[in-house]
């Protein structure tokens, strides 16, 4: 009685099969939406939920019941965004988990990937919406692309928090200031609600899973189970 779920993002697609107990426990990376489709037939789920960023739906597959997310499926929380029809579908698996993992708390999500987008769950369930900012590698090639002199940025330059040269400080620039970033929406959201739970996870968690004042809960897999929910609250009941 397995369960898949299919993150289709810009240049890859994350599959994930999710056994009869709701744990997830395999996942995988790959290039072509047939080749994704394959592995999952090969934990025979018996039913996937894809998330397209280009919105696309999923094609029928024989024995499989196939459901793709868009902002009219059935969420767990209430979606007051102005333009729901524009929200991306990894931002609505992301408050998905949020109202599944801390009903009836505040939550703060950050998914830190090729952009990092900031939401924000109100403990009644309300969704008005957040931010996008751009991620680590879109921050350094901007600054090397629209520059004549600076080069590529990497992580591998960082030194300190001061950049003692220009690599060093195009690596510093970026790291550290989106951890400020960060860590300014952390103290304004826990001013209003000091029991506020945080969430950090996406692609590039890593870098900023560090010590803050605040309890910080790092979910790698955070958009994957609520795609998981998701595909059960979606999914045709017997």
């Amino acid at each position: 009685m397995n369960k898949g779920v299919l993150d289709i993002g810009n240049t890859r697609i994350k599959a994930a099969v999710f056994n009869q107990h709701g744990h997830l426990t395999e996942h995988a990376y790959f290039l072509t939406l047939v080749n994704a489709i394959e592995w999952l037939k090969s934990h025979q789920v018996i039913s996937i939920l894809s998330a397209s960023v280009a919105q696309a739906e999923l094609p029928p597959i024989q024995n499989i019941d196939t459901y793709s997310l868009t902002y009219k499926s059935q969420l767990p929380f209430q979606n007051l965004y102005q333009t729901p029809e524009t929200l991306g579908v990894d931002r609505i698996a992301a408050m998905a988990e949020a109202a599944f993992a801390f009903p009836n708390e505040a939550v703060l999500v950050f998914d830190i990937g090729t952009c990092m987008t900031i939401d924000f769950l109100h403990p009644d369930g309300r969704y008005y919406g957040g931010n996008i900012s751009p991620g680590i590698e879109m921050r350094w090639k901007s600054m090397h692309v629209m520059t004549q002199r600076l080069p590529q940025g990497s992580k591998e330059d960082y030194d300190g928090l001061m950049g003692s040269n220009t690599a060093a400080a195009l690596a510093s620039g970026v790291l550290d200031g989106m951890r400020f970033e960060i860590e300014g929406y952390m103290n304004h959201f826990a001013q209003m609600y000091p029991e506020l739970k945080i969430v950090l996870c996406g692609g590039d968690l890593a870098h900023f899973d560090k010590p803050y004042k605040y309890k910080i809960f790092a979910a790698p897999d955070f958009v994957l189970k609520g795609l998981y929910h998701l595909l059960l609250l979606n999914e045709k009941k017997d």
